[in-house]
């Protein structure tokens, strides 16, 4: 009785050992099973030449995606010819309503003159003055920004 006493604890160590092996052995040979089907059904060469282009794209890529979608959006927009002040008054002021950074600041009235844009208002504070003013020379059409902010609560506008 004392040795099966003793020796138990051996025996379940050695059983659960054993199963966790099984459980293992099981699972990583399913998963070896299902790479080698998956490997023969779409074939090893197209694979591995998929994940050279796809590394070779991503090592030559001269911008990423976004720089790439704003140069293709700024080429389409410049298509039209040169726009009128109006229209790109227009557009800053949806660029100002729009924008992560100005959308929930006061907006300025925006008036353009020769492609100059002339922000009037008041800003809560400097950064909001500088978002604005960023925002608005972000906008294509502007060649440049004349800014009639005024910085602070109590600024008129």
């Amino acid at each position: 009785m004392l040795v099966r006493t003793v020796l138990l604890p051996v025996r379940l160590t050695y059983g659960v050992g054993k199963l966790s092996a099984k459980a293992g052995y099981r699972t990583g040979r399913a998963s070896m099973v299902g790479t080698y089907r998956a490997g023969r059904f779409l074939g090893y060469r197209r694979m591995a030449l998929f994940a050279l282009g796809v590394g070779l794209g991503l090592l030559l890529a001269p911008s990423s995606g976004r720089e790439l979608r704003d140069r293709i959006r700024r080429a389409v927009e410049s298509r039209g010819g040169p726009d009128s002040d109006d229209v790109i008054a227009e557009r800053v002021r949806h660029q100002l309503s729009q924008s992560p950074r100005t959308w929930h600041l006061p907006q300025p009235a925006v008036e353009v003159v020769d492609g100059t844009a002339i922000l009037t208002g008041a800003a809560p504070h400097a950064t909001g003055k500088e978002d604005l003013e960023r925002a608005a020379a972000a906008v294509s059409g502007v060649v440049g920004i004349e800014s009639r902010l005024s910085v602070g609560p109590d600024a008129p506008g």
